[in-house]
Protein backbone atom coordinates (compact mmCIF):
# COMPACT_ATOMS: atom_id res chain seq x y z
CA UNK A 1 0.00 0.00 0.00
CA UNK A 2 1.32 3.30 -0.68
CA UNK A 3 2.38 5.37 2.00
CA UNK A 4 1.01 9.00 2.26
CA UNK A 5 1.95 10.47 5.31
CA UNK A 6 4.27 10.81 8.02
CA UNK A 7 2.52 8.35 10.35
CA UNK A 8 1.92 5.55 7.94
CA UNK A 9 5.47 6.10 7.10
CA UNK A 10 6.62 5.63 10.56
CA UNK A 11 4.37 2.79 11.40
CA UNK A 12 6.56 0.76 8.35
CA UNK A 13 10.10 1.91 9.11
CA UNK A 14 9.84 1.73 12.65
CA UNK A 15 9.23 -1.90 13.24
CA UNK A 16 11.50 -2.83 10.33
CA UNK A 17 14.27 -0.79 11.95
CA UNK A 18 13.60 -2.61 15.22
CA UNK A 19 13.55 -6.51 13.88
CA UNK A 20 16.27 -8.08 15.43
CA UNK A 21 16.65 -10.57 12.64
CA UNK A 22 16.32 -7.83 9.99
CA UNK A 23 19.87 -7.52 7.23
CA UNK A 24 21.02 -4.45 5.82
CA UNK A 25 19.89 -6.31 2.60
CA UNK A 26 16.66 -7.44 3.41
CA UNK A 27 15.90 -3.78 5.21
CA UNK A 28 17.08 -1.79 1.83
CA UNK A 29 14.49 -4.36 -0.18
CA UNK A 30 11.37 -3.39 2.05
CA UNK A 31 11.78 0.13 2.58
CA UNK A 32 13.46 1.51 -0.80
CA UNK A 33 9.98 1.32 -2.26
CA UNK A 34 8.46 3.31 0.45
CA UNK A 35 11.38 6.11 0.61
CA UNK A 36 11.18 6.36 -3.26
CA UNK A 37 7.92 6.86 -3.50
CA UNK A 38 7.27 9.04 -0.48
CA UNK A 39 5.07 11.88 -1.53
CA UNK A 40 6.70 15.24 -0.73
CA UNK A 41 3.88 17.50 -1.15
CA UNK A 42 2.23 16.89 2.45
CA UNK A 43 2.58 19.39 4.87
CA UNK A 44 5.82 18.06 6.71
CA UNK A 45 7.14 17.35 3.31
CA UNK A 46 6.09 20.96 1.95
CA UNK A 47 7.54 22.50 5.16
CA UNK A 48 10.96 20.54 4.88
CA UNK A 49 11.27 21.92 1.59
CA UNK A 50 10.47 25.70 2.64
CA UNK A 51 14.27 24.86 4.87
CA UNK A 52 15.61 23.73 2.40
CA UNK A 53 16.10 19.79 2.31
CA UNK A 54 16.41 17.36 -0.14
CA UNK A 55 14.61 14.42 -0.87
CA UNK A 56 16.30 12.09 1.75
CA UNK A 57 16.50 14.80 4.67
CA UNK A 58 12.66 15.24 3.63
CA UNK A 59 12.30 11.44 4.67
CA UNK A 60 14.23 11.47 7.72
CA UNK A 61 12.18 14.46 8.64
CA UNK A 62 8.25 12.72 7.97
CA UNK A 63 9.88 9.84 9.64
CA UNK A 64 10.43 11.67 12.73
CA UNK A 65 7.15 13.64 12.72
CA UNK A 66 5.69 10.73 12.32
CA UNK A 67 7.08 8.40 15.42
CA UNK A 68 6.37 11.66 17.01
CA UNK A 69 2.35 11.41 16.29
CA UNK A 70 2.15 7.11 15.93
CA UNK A 71 1.80 5.65 19.74
CA UNK A 72 2.74 2.36 18.00
CA UNK A 73 5.79 3.76 16.96
CA UNK A 74 6.27 5.33 19.83
CA UNK A 75 5.27 2.01 22.29
CA UNK A 76 7.79 -0.13 19.67
CA UNK A 77 10.61 2.21 20.62
CA UNK A 78 9.81 2.22 24.33
CA UNK A 79 9.51 -1.41 24.38
CA UNK A 80 12.90 -1.74 22.18
CA UNK A 81 14.87 0.02 24.89
CA UNK A 82 12.95 0.99 28.51
CA UNK A 83 15.22 3.42 28.75
CA UNK A 84 14.50 5.45 25.58
CA UNK A 85 12.84 8.73 25.07
CA UNK A 86 10.81 6.50 22.12
CA UNK A 87 11.96 8.74 19.72
CA UNK A 88 14.08 7.86 16.69
CA UNK A 89 17.57 8.30 17.79
CA UNK A 90 20.83 9.61 15.94
CA UNK A 91 21.84 5.96 15.59
CA UNK A 92 18.70 4.67 13.68
CA UNK A 93 19.55 8.10 11.38
CA UNK A 94 22.15 7.29 10.28
CA UNK A 95 21.58 3.73 9.87
CA UNK A 96 19.14 4.03 7.51
CA UNK A 97 21.13 7.03 5.92
CA UNK A 98 24.01 4.88 5.39
CA UNK A 99 21.52 2.14 3.91
CA UNK A 100 19.55 4.09 1.31
CA UNK A 101 21.39 7.63 1.06
CA UNK A 102 25.13 6.77 1.06
CA UNK A 103 25.63 7.54 4.20
CA UNK A 104 24.38 11.37 4.49
CA UNK A 105 24.26 12.84 7.60
CA UNK A 106 20.48 13.67 8.05
CA UNK A 107 20.52 15.46 11.34
CA UNK A 108 24.16 17.18 11.67
CA UNK A 109 24.57 20.53 12.77
CA UNK A 110 25.12 21.19 9.29
CA UNK A 111 21.68 19.73 8.13
CA UNK A 112 19.16 21.93 7.22
CA UNK A 113 16.75 20.26 9.58
CA UNK A 114 18.91 21.04 12.02
CA UNK A 115 19.99 25.05 10.65
CA UNK A 116 16.22 26.22 10.05
CA UNK A 117 15.66 24.89 14.16
CA UNK A 118 12.97 22.56 12.76
CA UNK A 119 14.53 19.59 14.72
CA UNK A 120 16.98 19.29 17.27
CA UNK A 121 19.33 16.07 18.89
CA UNK A 122 19.21 16.10 22.82
CA UNK A 123 22.81 15.78 24.70
CA UNK A 124 23.29 13.68 27.52
CA UNK A 125 23.30 10.16 25.82
CA UNK A 126 25.91 8.36 23.75
CA UNK A 127 26.10 9.68 20.71
CA UNK A 128 24.05 7.11 18.84
CA UNK A 129 21.00 7.10 21.36
CA UNK A 130 20.68 10.57 21.31
CA UNK A 131 17.07 11.43 20.32
CA UNK A 132 16.06 13.52 17.53
CA UNK A 133 13.68 15.93 18.98
CA UNK A 134 11.05 17.60 16.20
CA UNK A 135 10.39 21.00 18.26
CA UNK A 136 7.19 21.17 19.94
CA UNK A 137 6.11 24.35 17.90
CA UNK A 138 6.68 22.28 14.54
CA UNK A 139 4.53 19.46 15.43
CA UNK A 140 1.41 21.96 16.56
CA UNK A 141 1.60 23.60 13.39
CA UNK A 142 1.75 19.97 11.43
CA UNK A 143 -1.52 19.19 13.41
CA UNK A 144 -3.21 22.86 12.35
CA UNK A 145 -2.53 24.94 15.49
CA UNK A 146 -1.67 28.60 14.33
CA UNK A 147 -0.29 29.87 17.63
CA UNK A 148 2.92 31.49 17.29
CA UNK A 149 5.94 30.42 18.84
CA UNK A 150 6.11 30.42 23.11
CA UNK A 151 9.68 31.31 22.63
CA UNK A 152 9.44 34.19 20.37
CA UNK A 153 10.45 38.04 21.61
CA UNK A 154 7.54 39.63 22.76
CA UNK A 155 5.85 41.96 19.85
CA UNK A 156 6.51 39.28 17.14
CA UNK A 157 4.12 39.55 14.28
CA UNK A 158 3.48 38.55 11.44
CA UNK A 159 2.65 41.02 8.50
CA UNK A 160 0.89 40.39 5.46
CA UNK A 161 2.25 43.15 2.52
CA UNK A 162 -0.24 43.15 -0.53
CA UNK A 163 2.81 42.37 -2.67
CA UNK A 164 6.50 41.46 -2.60
CA UNK A 165 8.61 42.87 -5.00
CA UNK A 166 10.95 39.38 -5.26
CA UNK A 167 13.72 42.13 -5.82
CA UNK A 168 16.76 41.21 -2.62
CA UNK A 169 16.62 38.40 -0.24
CA UNK A 170 19.24 39.69 2.04
CA UNK A 171 19.21 43.72 2.86
CA UNK A 172 19.98 45.76 5.50
CA UNK A 173 18.21 48.86 6.27
CA UNK A 174 19.13 52.15 8.10
CA UNK A 175 17.78 55.41 9.27
CA UNK A 176 16.08 57.30 12.16
CA UNK A 177 12.20 56.02 11.82
CA UNK A 178 11.51 52.61 12.58
CA UNK A 179 8.17 52.69 11.06
CA UNK A 180 9.97 53.75 7.58
CA UNK A 181 12.73 50.99 8.08
CA UNK A 182 10.05 48.50 8.74
CA UNK A 183 8.39 49.89 5.24
CA UNK A 184 10.72 49.82 2.99
CA UNK A 185 11.71 46.16 4.18
CA UNK A 186 8.57 44.95 3.65
CA UNK A 187 8.52 46.27 0.06
CA UNK A 188 12.34 45.04 -0.77
CA UNK A 189 11.72 41.33 0.08
CA UNK A 190 10.32 38.68 -1.85
CA UNK A 191 7.80 36.94 0.16
CA UNK A 192 4.56 38.54 1.22
CA UNK A 193 4.32 37.64 4.89
CA UNK A 194 7.20 38.85 7.43
CA UNK A 195 7.68 37.76 10.31
CA UNK A 196 8.98 41.23 12.26
CA UNK A 197 11.04 40.27 15.72
CA UNK A 198 12.38 43.19 17.45
CA UNK A 199 15.71 42.61 19.38
CA UNK A 200 15.94 38.64 20.26
CA UNK A 201 18.47 38.22 22.79
CA UNK A 202 18.47 34.46 24.01
CA UNK A 203 19.34 31.43 21.79
CA UNK A 204 15.19 30.31 22.03
CA UNK A 205 14.53 33.68 20.68
CA UNK A 206 16.52 33.49 17.88
CA UNK A 207 15.94 29.54 17.33
CA UNK A 208 11.80 30.44 17.85
CA UNK A 209 12.53 33.46 15.49
CA UNK A 210 14.09 30.93 12.71
CA UNK A 211 11.33 28.51 13.18
CA UNK A 212 8.75 30.55 12.71
CA UNK A 213 9.12 31.95 9.40
CA UNK A 214 10.17 28.52 7.81
CA UNK A 215 6.73 27.63 9.49
CA UNK A 216 5.01 30.57 8.37
CA UNK A 217 7.07 30.97 4.88
CA UNK A 218 8.01 34.44 5.38
CA UNK A 219 10.58 36.87 5.62
CA UNK A 220 12.34 37.57 8.87
CA UNK A 221 12.73 40.81 9.60
CA UNK A 222 15.04 41.70 12.96
CA UNK A 223 14.72 45.24 14.84
CA UNK A 224 17.40 45.87 16.56
CA UNK A 225 18.58 48.64 18.99
CA UNK A 226 21.54 47.84 19.12
CA UNK A 227 24.16 45.52 16.89
CA UNK A 228 23.89 41.79 16.75
CA UNK A 229 25.63 39.75 19.15
CA UNK A 230 27.66 36.86 18.57
CA UNK A 231 24.37 34.16 19.22
CA UNK A 232 22.41 36.35 16.98
CA UNK A 233 25.34 35.77 14.48
CA UNK A 234 24.97 32.48 14.33
CA UNK A 235 21.78 31.66 14.11
CA UNK A 236 21.70 33.99 10.87
CA UNK A 237 23.86 32.44 9.47
CA UNK A 238 22.41 29.01 9.81
CA UNK A 239 19.13 30.73 8.31
CA UNK A 240 20.61 30.57 4.63
CA UNK A 241 17.24 29.47 3.46
CA UNK A 242 15.28 32.26 4.85
CA UNK A 243 14.87 35.99 3.06
CA UNK A 244 15.73 38.70 5.55
CA UNK A 245 15.85 42.02 6.64
CA UNK A 246 18.24 43.26 9.86
CA UNK A 247 16.62 46.68 10.37
CA UNK A 248 18.69 49.28 13.00
CA UNK A 249 19.05 53.38 13.19
CA UNK A 250 22.55 53.43 12.31
CA UNK A 251 24.49 51.13 9.74
CA UNK A 252 25.64 48.00 11.59
CA UNK A 253 29.23 47.48 11.58
CA UNK A 254 30.50 45.56 8.55
CA UNK A 255 32.02 42.79 10.76
CA UNK A 256 29.11 42.02 12.61
CA UNK A 257 26.70 40.88 10.56
CA UNK A 258 26.51 37.00 9.22
CA UNK A 259 28.18 36.65 5.77
CA UNK A 260 25.79 36.55 2.87
CA UNK A 261 25.04 38.93 -0.15
CA UNK A 262 23.74 41.60 1.48
CA UNK A 263 22.00 44.94 0.03
CA UNK A 264 22.29 48.12 1.88
CA UNK A 265 19.08 50.68 1.93
CA UNK A 266 18.54 53.60 4.05
CA UNK A 267 15.01 55.37 4.98
CA UNK A 268 14.32 58.96 3.69
CA UNK A 269 13.36 62.30 5.83
CA UNK A 270 12.22 61.32 8.38
CA UNK A 271 9.08 63.17 9.31
CA UNK A 272 5.57 62.63 7.71
CA UNK A 273 4.52 65.23 5.04
CA UNK A 274 1.14 66.60 5.17
CA UNK A 275 0.01 64.58 2.63
CA UNK A 276 0.82 61.42 4.81
CA UNK A 277 -0.17 62.77 7.42
CA UNK A 278 -4.09 63.60 5.78
CA UNK A 279 -3.76 60.07 4.40
CA UNK A 280 -3.52 58.01 8.06
CA UNK A 281 -5.93 60.26 9.61
CA UNK A 282 -7.94 62.28 7.36
CA UNK A 283 -7.21 65.84 9.16
CA UNK A 284 -4.37 68.19 8.68
CA UNK A 285 -2.41 68.55 12.54
CA UNK A 286 -0.15 71.42 13.45
CA UNK A 287 2.69 69.29 15.46
CA UNK A 288 5.60 67.63 13.20
CA UNK A 289 5.56 63.88 13.52
CA UNK A 290 7.79 61.22 12.88
CA UNK A 291 6.28 58.55 10.44
CA UNK A 292 6.37 55.67 13.40
CA UNK A 293 4.97 58.44 15.60
CA UNK A 294 1.84 59.14 13.10
CA UNK A 295 1.55 55.00 12.45
CA UNK A 296 1.30 55.09 16.50
CA UNK A 297 -1.30 57.89 16.43
CA UNK A 298 -3.35 56.32 13.96
CA UNK A 299 -3.52 53.23 15.86
CA UNK A 300 -4.53 55.30 19.28
CA UNK A 301 -7.23 57.60 17.53
CA UNK A 302 -10.54 54.50 17.64
CA UNK A 303 -9.23 53.86 21.20
CA UNK A 304 -10.43 57.32 22.11
CA UNK A 305 -13.37 57.66 19.89
CA UNK A 306 -11.88 59.55 17.25
CA UNK A 307 -10.45 62.72 19.24
CA UNK A 308 -7.04 63.27 17.77
CA UNK A 309 -6.07 66.08 20.66
CA UNK A 310 -6.58 62.88 23.22
CA UNK A 311 -4.67 60.49 21.36
CA UNK A 312 -2.22 63.00 21.10
CA UNK A 313 -1.89 63.21 25.00
CA UNK A 314 -2.29 59.43 25.24
CA UNK A 315 0.10 58.61 22.79
CA UNK A 316 2.43 61.01 24.57
CA UNK A 317 1.59 59.51 28.45
CA UNK A 318 3.01 56.36 27.34
CA UNK A 319 6.22 57.20 28.30
CA UNK A 320 6.09 60.73 30.17
CA UNK A 321 4.03 58.72 32.82
CA UNK A 322 7.21 56.96 33.39
CA UNK A 323 9.56 60.11 33.99
CA UNK A 324 7.59 63.03 34.91
CA UNK A 325 3.79 64.48 35.63
CA UNK A 326 1.06 65.82 32.81
CA UNK A 327 -0.58 69.11 34.33
CA UNK A 328 -3.52 70.35 32.37
CA UNK A 329 -2.54 74.26 32.75
CA UNK A 330 -5.37 76.38 34.30
CA UNK A 331 -3.28 79.49 35.26
CA UNK A 332 -4.06 82.73 33.00
CA UNK A 333 -1.72 86.01 33.07
CA UNK A 334 -3.72 87.63 35.43
CA UNK A 335 -2.73 85.35 38.26
CA UNK A 336 1.00 85.85 38.10
CA UNK A 337 2.43 88.92 39.49
CA UNK A 338 5.64 89.98 38.74
CA UNK A 339 7.53 93.24 37.74
CA UNK A 340 6.54 94.48 34.24
CA UNK A 341 9.63 93.87 32.74
CA UNK A 342 9.76 90.18 33.59
CA UNK A 343 5.78 89.99 32.64
CA UNK A 344 6.95 91.00 29.37
CA UNK A 345 9.70 88.86 28.68
CA UNK A 346 7.75 86.26 29.58
CA UNK A 347 4.86 87.26 27.04
CA UNK A 348 7.57 88.05 24.67
CA UNK A 349 8.49 84.22 25.32
CA UNK A 350 5.08 82.78 24.84
CA UNK A 351 5.09 84.92 20.99
CA UNK A 352 8.43 83.30 20.16
CA UNK A 353 7.14 79.90 20.14
CA UNK A 354 3.93 81.38 18.51
CA UNK A 355 4.96 82.99 15.81
CA UNK A 356 8.71 81.48 14.81
CA UNK A 357 7.16 78.84 12.43
CA UNK A 358 5.74 82.08 10.80
CA UNK A 359 9.12 83.47 10.74
CA UNK A 360 11.11 80.23 9.39
CA UNK A 361 8.68 80.27 6.40
CA UNK A 362 7.81 83.74 5.61
CA UNK A 363 11.12 85.61 6.91
CA UNK A 364 14.72 86.08 5.15
CA UNK A 365 15.54 85.81 9.23
CA UNK A 366 13.72 82.49 9.39
CA UNK A 367 16.99 80.51 8.60
CA UNK A 368 18.39 81.28 11.89
CA UNK A 369 15.28 80.80 13.81
CA UNK A 370 16.37 77.46 16.01
CA UNK A 371 13.56 74.93 15.94
CA UNK A 372 12.18 74.98 19.15
CA UNK A 373 12.40 77.51 21.96
CA UNK A 374 14.60 76.40 24.88
CA UNK A 375 14.39 78.68 27.90
CA UNK A 376 15.54 79.44 31.75
CA UNK A 377 13.46 80.76 34.55
CA UNK A 378 15.77 81.65 37.56
CA UNK A 379 14.82 83.20 41.10
CA UNK A 380 14.70 82.05 44.80
CA UNK A 381 12.01 78.90 46.29
CA UNK A 382 8.16 80.32 45.57
CA UNK A 383 9.22 83.42 43.00
CA UNK A 384 6.43 82.17 40.40
CA UNK A 385 8.51 79.96 38.47
CA UNK A 386 6.16 77.22 38.23
CA UNK A 387 3.41 78.94 37.68
CA UNK A 388 5.12 80.88 34.94
CA UNK A 389 5.37 77.67 33.24
CA UNK A 390 1.92 76.61 33.78
CA UNK A 391 0.65 80.39 32.50
CA UNK A 392 2.99 79.91 29.47
CA UNK A 393 1.52 76.51 28.16
CA UNK A 394 -1.90 77.69 29.17
CA UNK A 395 -1.51 80.93 26.94
CA UNK A 396 -0.16 78.54 23.96
CA UNK A 397 -2.38 75.60 24.23
CA UNK A 398 0.42 73.10 25.48
CA UNK A 399 -0.07 70.60 27.99
CA UNK A 400 2.73 71.17 30.80
CA UNK A 401 4.61 68.06 31.46
CA UNK A 402 6.60 68.54 34.67
CA UNK A 403 10.23 65.95 34.74
CA UNK A 404 11.23 64.14 37.65
CA UNK A 405 14.90 64.26 37.44
CA UNK A 406 15.59 61.56 39.62
CA UNK A 407 13.32 58.69 37.77
CA UNK A 408 15.28 60.52 34.42
CA UNK A 409 19.16 60.71 35.63
CA UNK A 410 20.30 56.68 35.91
CA UNK A 411 23.89 55.71 37.76
CA UNK A 412 23.89 52.87 34.34
CA UNK A 413 25.69 54.23 31.50
CA UNK A 414 23.70 54.62 28.92
CA UNK A 415 20.26 54.86 30.57
CA UNK A 416 20.30 58.77 30.98
CA UNK A 417 20.25 59.28 27.34
CA UNK A 418 17.57 56.38 26.56
CA UNK A 419 15.45 58.24 28.78
CA UNK A 420 16.23 61.54 27.46
CA UNK A 421 15.51 60.44 23.81
CA UNK A 422 11.79 59.07 25.14
CA UNK A 423 10.64 62.02 26.84
CA UNK A 424 11.51 64.20 23.85
CA UNK A 425 10.10 62.49 21.62
CA UNK A 426 7.06 61.71 23.58
CA UNK A 427 6.73 65.45 24.29
CA UNK A 428 7.39 65.97 20.42
CA UNK A 429 4.07 64.08 19.36
CA UNK A 430 1.56 65.87 22.65
CA UNK A 431 2.70 68.88 21.76
CA UNK A 432 4.01 69.27 25.17
CA UNK A 433 5.89 71.97 27.45
CA UNK A 434 8.71 70.28 29.04
CA UNK A 435 9.84 71.84 32.53
CA UNK A 436 13.04 70.51 34.00
CA UNK A 437 11.94 71.85 37.64
CA UNK A 438 14.99 72.90 39.54
CA UNK A 439 17.01 71.66 36.37
CA UNK A 440 20.49 72.57 37.63
CA UNK A 441 20.99 68.80 38.92
CA UNK A 442 21.57 67.87 35.09
CA UNK A 443 22.00 71.31 33.55
CA UNK A 444 24.61 72.71 36.39
CA UNK A 445 28.26 73.30 35.31
CA UNK A 446 30.03 70.23 34.44
CA UNK A 447 32.17 68.74 37.24
CA UNK A 448 36.15 68.31 36.92
CA UNK A 449 37.21 64.96 35.18
CA UNK A 450 38.72 62.98 38.56
CA UNK A 451 37.14 59.65 37.42
CA UNK A 452 35.52 57.42 34.81
CA UNK A 453 31.71 58.41 36.19
CA UNK A 454 32.64 62.40 36.28
CA UNK A 455 33.91 61.86 32.23
CA UNK A 456 30.38 60.25 31.97
CA UNK A 457 28.53 62.82 33.77
CA UNK A 458 30.21 65.06 31.66
CA UNK A 459 29.13 63.01 28.70
CA UNK A 460 25.76 62.98 30.05
CA UNK A 461 25.61 67.08 29.77
CA UNK A 462 26.81 67.37 26.31
CA UNK A 463 24.46 65.23 25.13
CA UNK A 464 21.03 66.80 26.57
CA UNK A 465 22.70 70.20 25.14
CA UNK A 466 22.72 68.58 21.94
CA UNK A 467 19.13 66.69 21.95
CA UNK A 468 17.32 70.01 23.20
CA UNK A 469 18.96 71.89 20.57
CA UNK A 470 17.30 69.97 18.19
CA UNK A 471 13.91 69.79 19.94
CA UNK A 472 11.28 71.51 18.07
CA UNK A 473 8.89 71.66 21.10
CA UNK A 474 9.29 74.20 23.83
CA UNK A 475 12.12 73.44 26.76
CA UNK A 476 11.74 75.19 30.04
CA UNK A 477 13.94 74.89 33.11
CA UNK A 478 13.76 76.28 36.33
CA UNK A 479 16.62 77.17 39.00
CA UNK A 480 17.61 78.60 41.87
CA UNK A 481 20.72 79.96 40.78
CA UNK A 482 21.48 81.22 37.49
CA UNK A 483 24.96 81.13 38.53
CA UNK A 484 24.44 76.92 38.73
CA UNK A 485 24.01 77.19 35.21
CA UNK A 486 26.45 75.11 32.77
CA UNK A 487 28.36 77.85 30.31
CA UNK A 488 27.49 76.21 27.03
CA UNK A 489 24.05 75.32 28.14
CA UNK A 490 23.59 79.15 28.69
CA UNK A 491 25.27 80.08 25.65
CA UNK A 492 21.80 77.84 24.06
CA UNK A 493 19.54 79.32 26.09
CA UNK A 494 17.06 81.87 23.63
CA UNK A 495 16.52 83.83 26.68
CA UNK A 496 16.43 83.34 30.54
CA UNK A 497 14.56 85.73 33.15
CA UNK A 498 15.21 86.13 36.73
CA UNK A 499 12.12 86.37 38.59
CA UNK A 500 12.57 88.53 41.86
CA UNK A 501 11.17 87.72 45.16
CA UNK A 502 8.34 90.60 45.63
CA UNK A 503 8.54 93.87 47.03
CA UNK A 504 5.98 95.28 49.52
CA UNK A 505 3.83 96.52 46.33
CA UNK A 506 3.44 92.85 45.04
CA UNK A 507 2.77 91.14 47.80
CA UNK A 508 -0.13 93.00 48.57
CA UNK A 509 -1.45 92.13 44.97
CA UNK A 510 -0.69 88.71 45.97
CA UNK A 511 -2.46 88.46 49.17
CA UNK A 512 -5.28 90.33 47.64
CA UNK A 513 -5.36 87.55 44.83
CA UNK A 514 -5.80 85.04 47.28
CA UNK A 515 -7.69 86.67 50.02
CA UNK A 516 -11.29 87.77 48.77
CA UNK A 517 -12.82 90.50 50.76
CA UNK A 518 -15.79 88.83 51.63
CA UNK A 519 -13.79 85.94 53.12
CA UNK A 520 -11.89 88.28 56.04
CA UNK A 521 -11.94 89.58 59.39
CA UNK A 522 -12.47 93.15 59.30
CA UNK A 523 -8.99 92.89 61.68
CA UNK A 524 -7.13 91.21 58.67
CA UNK A 525 -5.29 94.05 56.85
CA UNK A 526 -3.86 93.45 53.54
CA UNK A 527 -1.42 96.40 53.60
CA UNK A 528 -0.21 95.10 57.19
CA UNK A 529 0.11 91.73 55.88
CA UNK A 530 1.71 93.05 52.79
CA UNK A 531 4.99 94.28 55.30
CA UNK A 532 5.63 90.35 55.86
CA UNK A 533 8.58 89.73 53.56
CA UNK A 534 7.27 86.58 51.78
CA UNK A 535 7.67 84.81 48.57
CA UNK A 536 4.53 84.44 46.29
CA UNK A 537 4.72 80.84 47.15
CA UNK A 538 4.39 81.48 50.60
CA UNK A 539 1.96 84.18 50.52
CA UNK A 540 -0.05 81.38 48.78
CA UNK A 541 -0.04 78.55 51.25
CA UNK A 542 -0.53 80.44 53.99
CA UNK A 543 -3.67 81.63 52.72
CA UNK A 544 -4.89 78.44 51.88
CA UNK A 545 -3.64 77.31 55.74
CA UNK A 546 -5.83 79.97 57.17
CA UNK A 547 -8.82 79.12 54.42
CA UNK A 548 -9.02 75.58 55.37
CA UNK A 549 -8.67 76.59 59.47
CA UNK A 550 -11.56 79.09 59.23
CA UNK A 551 -13.80 76.17 56.95
CA UNK A 552 -13.29 73.91 59.82
CA UNK A 553 -15.23 76.45 62.23
CA UNK A 554 -17.18 77.82 59.87
CA UNK A 555 -16.10 81.20 60.20
CA UNK A 556 -14.60 83.95 58.07
CA UNK A 557 -10.68 83.98 57.89
CA UNK A 558 -9.86 85.82 61.00
CA UNK A 559 -5.99 87.14 61.87
CA UNK A 560 -5.30 84.24 64.54
CA UNK A 561 -5.79 81.58 61.31
CA UNK A 562 -3.34 83.53 59.37
CA UNK A 563 -1.10 83.72 62.12
CA UNK A 564 -1.57 80.18 63.25
CA UNK A 565 -0.80 79.19 59.01
CA UNK A 566 2.25 81.47 59.02
CA UNK A 567 3.91 79.86 62.12
CA UNK A 568 3.39 76.61 59.88
CA UNK A 569 4.56 77.43 56.89
CA UNK A 570 8.02 79.10 58.76
CA UNK A 571 8.74 76.21 61.01
CA UNK A 572 8.38 74.05 57.48
CA UNK A 573 10.86 76.07 56.10
CA UNK A 574 13.16 76.23 58.80
CA UNK A 575 12.63 79.35 60.03
CA UNK A 576 11.74 80.46 63.28
CA UNK A 577 8.11 81.24 63.92
CA UNK A 578 8.71 84.58 65.61
CA UNK A 579 11.06 86.13 62.60
CA UNK A 580 8.19 87.13 61.13
CA UNK A 581 4.94 88.38 62.98
CA UNK A 582 1.70 90.46 62.26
Amino acid sequence: ALVVNASELAQKVVPAILNPERTRESLRASLEPIFKKYPLDNPEGLLAQRAGCDRPSIVAFALCVGTELSLEATNALLAADRFGSGRLTVGHLQEIAEVFFEGASLVGPASPLRRSRLVDVAEGNPFAARPVVVASTVMWALTGDVHQDPDLPPSSQLMVAEEGKGVHSSILVSGPDPTRRRDLALAWLPLRASLVVKDPSTTDHWSACIREATIANSNLLIELEEGLSEEGIRALSDAVHLPMAILSEAPLDIDSIPTRSWTELTTTNQMASSEEVRDAIEQEIENPLTFDQLRRLKATIPLVDGDVPRAFRRLADQRLFTFGTRISPERSWEDLIIPDLQLTELRDLANRFRYSEHVRQNSKAGRFVPAGILALLAGGSGTGKTLAAEILAHDLNLELVKIDLSALVSKYIGETEKNLDQVFEAAAVGGALLLFDEGDAIFGQRSAVNDARDRYANMEVSYLLQRVETFSGFVLITTNLAGNVDDAFRRRLQIMIELPEPDQTARRAIWSLHLGENECAPEVDVDELAKLELTGGQIRNVAVSAAILAAATASLIELDDIQLALKRELRQQGRLADSLRL
